[in-house]
């Protein structure tokens, strides 16, 4: 009969109920195989009359189930305001915690139950406990785009500057749930702008991951880092850059960014020389295939021209070039952006950078050129630009190559670099071998 009391009071009814208890039929105190009292389910549901009904025939207010939850603490979890406030007035015990750890507390600004918070914190409920995440309620308020709550909850002292088991604080949580009022609260309040969790990121950071200009420009008026480095080599403005995200980019440029900034040199050899081993036969220099496996290069003198090329951005590279970018600067292997855009294949960033007066000449730590690059991957057409008079036409005949067209050679020197160029064309398949013949044979007769 005690079963069939406990499914009355889930049921919300109270007449049978009612009967049963007259009856002296049934125990209040029975549990079912979960541990839960007739009174969990009522207070479960929110029927504050049958509530009311039990704990005046008995039944354990505090009474824990299997998993130590009691009729306070459903109350809480279903949202049963009146139920809630009703038994703290019954004087509930407040102090227990759930399996993971959280507290009254967490529980209630998690669900957004600002005055029941407000009730557990007047009854002395210690504002930054931790749950086994090391989360406090402040954490967790601020990751549910709370604000009325999170300052609630700082104004009862907690601690902004509290960290889980990831090292992430309250602001980071609040950035990456995208609310711009709960990150101002907390910025205001004495929040670290600059902290980083135990991966690197920064709230800056993480911020540019969500492409959220509104944030990026909060965090920016702040005082935030654009340079700090993860632990995966991203900073928020080569983050940015990577993903051509050109307004975000310039406003870090507006505020005081150098355009040529460039990676610290790492002296790291071996590695550098796997990386140029892989610039060569990677299908894709995107910062989504970066050169990642099983090494530790950090990209030494790697610049924002630099990154714009590898991942292809044109309209990155103009704004950096407006913006005063070195068109020539190199990175710690020696490759230019040119040399990038060769090897990545991007024949309209080879064209613009190119007519930007970019220089096809420079070599790198292997003494390679862009051409090379181009010659390697078999990019006839790009390996045709960089070589000719850079345009796009030398590719549509041999014969239109400078060295049939233009000047004579004057000396030995002008010979022997027309005799290289020729032998460009042919190793990238522009020139047959008979066509070869022919113009060696003009220039060595000084025609």
């Amino acid at each position: 009969m005690s079963m069939s009391f406990i499914v009355a009071c889930e049921s919300g009814k109270r007449k049978i109920a009612e009967i049963l208890l007259a009856n002296n039929e049934v125990d209040v105190k029975y549990t079912d195989e979960k541990g839960r009292t007739a009174l969990h389910y009522a207070a479960h549901h929110g029927y504050l009359d049958l509530v009311k009904l039990l704990l005046d025939a008995g039944a354990d207010i505090d009474y824990e189930d299997h998993s130590g939850e009691t009729p306070f603490y459903f109350a809480c979890l279903q949202k049963q305001k009146q139920v809630a406030l009703f038994l703290l007035e019954k004087g509930v015990k407040t102090t227990i915690n759930d399996l993971k750890g959280n507290s009254l507390l967490h529980l209630s600004v998690a669900l957004g139950q600002k005055e029941i918070a407000e009730k557990l914190l007047s009854a002395g409920l210690d504002v930054n406990l931790e749950n086994n995440n090391a989360e406090t309620p402040l954490f967790i308020a601020a990751g549910n785009r709370n604000k009325d709550i999170v300052q609630l909850l700082i104004d009862h002292g907690a601690n902004v500057e509290t960290k889980n088991k990831l090292g992430d604080n309250p602001l980071i949580a609040a950035v990456r749930s995208k609310n711009t009022p709960v990150v101002t609260c907390l910025l205001e309040n004495g929040a670290n702008v600059n902290h980083v969790n135990d991966a690197g990121e920064s709230p800056l950071l993480i911020a540019c991951y969500e492409s959220n200009r509104a944030l990026v420009h909060l965090l920016v008026q702040h005082g935030a880092n654009v340079l700090v480095t993860s632990k995966n080599g991203l900073s928020p403005i080569w983050y940015a850059c990577a993903y051509n995200q050109k307004e975000i980019v310039a406003m870090f440029l507006e505020n005081g960014v150098d355009v040529n900034f460039s990676q610290p040199i790492s002296g790291d050899t071996v590695s550098m020389n796997s990386y140029l081993d892989w610039v060569e036969s990677a299908n894709n220099l995107s910062i989504n295939s970066s050169f990642t496996f099983n090494h530790s290069y950090s990209y030494g003198g790697e610049s924002l021209l630099h990154v714009a090329a590898k991942n292809g951005h044109l309209s990155m590279l103009k704004l950096l070039l407006e913006k005063g970018a070195n068109i020539n600067i190199q990175d710690e292997s020696g490759n230019t952006a040119l040399h990038y855009a060769a090897s990545n294949g991007k024949k309209d960033v080879v064209k613009y950078l190119i007519d930007q007066q970019a220089d096809p000449t420079i070599v790198n730590t292997k003494e390679q050129r862009a051409i090379d690059y181009a010659s390697i991957k078999g990019f006839n057409e790009i390996a045709a630009l960089l070589l000719s008079g850079h345009s796009p036409s030398a590719t549509a005949a041999p014969k239109a190559a400078p060295v049939e067209d233009g000047p004579k050679p004057a000396g030995i020197g002008d010979m022997k670099k027309a005799l290289m160029d020729l032998k460009d064309l042919l190793d990238v398949g522009i020139l047959s071998q008979e066509e070869f013949d022919q113009q060696k044979a003009r220039i060595l007769a000084g025609k």
